[in-house]
């Protein structure tokens, strides 16, 4: 990308550093060098300049010494430390006379001359030159040689700045700005400038590689586009083979699935769900073939009975059967039971006329008939219609919807012998009825006998434990009823016994209530959710609806009239009590009353 790379140290800053940094360290080195020599030189022109002024001065010196003019010494030593560096000159003798000029210390280098007159040894004459006066001259030549150094260190930076920047780095940078836009988004070769391609030196060289190197990226670059558009051409060819092939096997799997879900819920066929799973197998062949209509169609003595269409909106789909009696193509082709496949319906014009006006008239363009059968004839048709197009099946669709109506074969048939069953099971269950009416059910008086009023007792307890209600049980038995046989016959004893019966389901009238006939002139009452108001005036309702029946009993010992004797409980039954224990207490109760006078009702309450 253009400008991605930053510069940090541009190559002319780097020499200048370098030459500066060069230039600098030369300079320290030769002014050090220059200063030592000129230190050198100096103290050795000082030295050269003092034997020359002793020389000259030293027989003066000699004879004031020897002639003992102390002034005239004086003037000289004097004159001596006048003299540039000299800080001090001191004149001493072997006996101890000295004469000096200026202060001697440690940080002089001094020089020491013999004074003889004609051979006679006078003494000696000590010079002390004082260096730092020395140290400081070259200390003020060092500043005037760094800044003349300097200067010069400066303007040859300088100089080489604006040649490097001339020569190398602006060329540099045109060959940077041209390698930022090789191969940019318009992957064009970048043209660089001629006069980078005619220098005859390294940056020449480096311009003249890097348009090679454009020309064979450029060539490899082709090559990578050529590649990249066959393979891509390639890999389109192969997607769409893949694809082609994974929708065909996804279409084959969800075909597959949807049959084995369909016929696993056949396994669970009723007469009432048969329909709804025979508009499922429609719906999902309508779903998985491309096709408009789906029909079931059964044969019914000529005529093709509509059973079940799927269709997609849009498209209304007929009803009335179909007469098969002028269809004689399509009977020839049932009768080997095998598919009927009609791409385009117009090929039926000529040998299959009736079966061609038919399809033309529900506007069907092409279709795949399917037998429903047996085993061994055809009882029905699944169609699968294309109203608007002539459709191209192929074998693998046609044997996935023989499958289908294989299945759809076996649901019609279950549901044919479910029907039949149903039928017989029926007519079963009305004799197990009637049978059972009779069994549980006295004949005389149309009550339930001893049997189902023990059920609906045990029941009744069961029913009064969970919500912890009272039941009651009430016994009843006609007073004297044999010798009303006896003295009126059997058949005038039946009649009682029937319009007894019918007084007390006058006074019990309640459903979850019952009366039962369990003996022959025993009556028992069970009486649900009952209470110890109401129970006392059932039970003597009771009494006076059968004495209120006024039927004659000549030898009855408590009335003119047929009696009846009640006993009865009430309680709230527990955990652990025993229906039949109801019976008996109800019975006991009974006894009572009877043994108190009859035509009468006992009740124990607090059990």
């Amino acid at each position: 990308m253009k400008g991605a790379f930053k510069l940090r140290t541009p190559i002319a800053k780097r020499l200048v550093i370098l030459i500066v940094s060069a230039s600098t360290l030369f300079a320290l080195l030769s002014v050090a060098v220059q200063l030592a020599f000129n230190f050198s030189g100096a103290v050795k022109n000082v030295e050269q300049w003092v034997d020359e002024y002793n020389q000259a001065n030293l027989s003066a010196i000699e004879r004031a010494v020897w002639e003992i003019d102390y002034q005239l010494l004086d003037d000289l030593l004097q004159g001596f430390v006048q003299q540039q560096y000299v800080s001090s000159v001191n004149f001493s003798t072997d006996e101890g006379m000295a004469s000096g000029v200026g202060e001697a210390d440690l940080s002089q280098k001094f020089y020491v001359y013999s004074l003889d007159h004609q051979g006679t040894a006078l003494g000696k004459l000590t010079v002390g030159l004082d260096l730092s006066l020395i140290k400081q001259d070259i200390k003020a030549q060092a500043l005037v040689i760094l800044l003349t150094n300097g200067l010069k260190t400066f303007l040859m930076s300088l100089i080489i700045l604006l040649l490097v920047g001339r020569i190398v780095t602006g060329d540099l940078r045109r060959l940077a700005e041209a390698a930022d836009q090789i191969f940019t988004e318009e992957q064009q070769i970048v043209q660089l400038p001629s006069k980078l391609l005619k220098r005859n030196d390294e940056i020449g060289l480096v311009a003249s590689s890097m348009q090679q190197l454009q020309q064979r990226l450029q060539r490899g670059l082709d090559a990578r586009l050529e590649a990249e558009q066959q393979l891509h051409q390639h890999r389109q060819v192969l997607e769409e083979t893949v694809e082609q092939r994974t929708s065909v096997l996804n279409w084959q799997t969800e075909a597959n699935q949807l049959l084995s879900e369909i016929s696993l819920s056949f396994l669970n066929q009723t007469s009432s769900n048969s329909k709804a799973l025979l508009q499922r197998a429609t719906s999902a062949i309508g779903s998985l073939f491309p096709i408009e209509r789906v029909v079931v169609l059964e044969f019914e003595r000529q005529q093709a009975i509509y059973r079940d269409v799927w269709s997609v909106p849009g498209h209304l789909a007929p009803i009335e059967p179909v007469d098969l009696s002028q269809l004689s193509e399509l009977k020839r082709r049932l009768v080997s039971v095998a598919p009927i496949v009609v791409s385009d319906v117009e090929k039926l014009k000529r040998h299959a006329p009736a079966e061609y006006q038919l399809l033309k008239q529900y506007g069907i363009k092409s279709f795949v008939g399917i037998p429903l059968s047996d085993g061994n004839k055809a009882f029905g048709l699944l169609n699968c219609v294309s109203l608007s197009y002539c459709a191209i099946w192929d074998d693998y669709q046609v044997v996935l919807l023989s499958q289908f109506a294989a299945a759809i074969s076996g649901l019609l048939i279950n549901e044919k012998n479910d029907q039949a069953m149903n039928r017989l099971q029926n007519e079963l269950l009305q004799v197990n009825e009637r049978l059972q009416v009779l069994a549980e059910t006295d004949e005389l008086t149309g009550l339930v006998n001893r049997r189902p009023f023990k059920r609906e007792l045990n029941r009744a307890v069961t029913s009064a434990r969970r919500h912890k209600t009272q039941l009651a049980v009430l016994m009843a038995d006609i007073d004297y009823f044999k010798a009303y046989n006896d003295h009126y016959g059997h058949v005038q004893g039946d009649e009682a016994l029937k319009l007894v019966a019918k007084a007390l389901t006058e006074v019990v009238k309640r459903s979850e209530d019952c009366v039962a006939r369990v003996g022959g002139e025993e009556f028992a009452i069970l009486v649900s959710d009952a209470n110890q108001q109401d129970l006392p005036k059932m039970a003597e309702q009771v009494v006076k609806e059968v004495a209120n029946l006024q039927i004659e009993h000549a030898d009855s010992q408590v009335s003119a009239v047929l009696t009846i004797s009640v006993g009865g409980i009430l309680i709230e039954p527990d955990d652990v009590i025993d229906p039949t224990k109801l019976l008996e207490l109800a019975d006991s109760c009974l006894y009572k009353a009877k043994h108190q006078g009859r035509n009468q009702a006992v009740l124990d309450l607090d059990v």
